[in-house]
């Protein structure tokens, strides 16, 4: 399989849009829930990782509450029926590579995703 190379594409800092395009779950090193957003007006697709701990003050918890999860022990939800084809808003940062310290990368700003109302 050929592939084509392409310019690297940079999302400034600050406030962006987008949809929440799907949920996916990693298990090493450790119990990890990742929401990918495609961000709205480009081809990127952002990943925010959440430990796979639900709780009212958990990361996950968290944003989940935010589109209106009721936090009761005993019960269960599907982060992916909840947020895939959410409207968000969310805010990112540039991070140095640890890899190549001339190179950076854009990162979703912990506790900053927010559904959009539908209008």
């Amino acid at each position: 399989m050929e592939l084509e190379w392409k310019e690297a594409i940079t999302i400034a800092d600050g406030n962006h849009t987008g949809e929440i395009s799907k949920v996916e779950y990693r298990h090493e090193p450790y119990e990890y829930t990742d929401i990918f957003i495609k961000v709205d007006e480009t081809e990127v697709e952002l990943k925010y990782g959440c430990p796979t701990n639900l709780s009212d003050q958990s990361k996950l918890g968290i944003l989940l509450q935010a589109f209106g999860a009721e936090a009761k022990a005993g019960t269960t939800i599907d982060p992916e029926v909840a947020l895939v084809g959410q409207k968000v808003s969310f805010m990112t940062i540039s991070k140095p590579s640890k890899k190549d310290k001339d190179k950076s990368f854009s990162e979703i700003v912990a506790d900053s995703i927010k559904p959009i109302p539908a209008q």
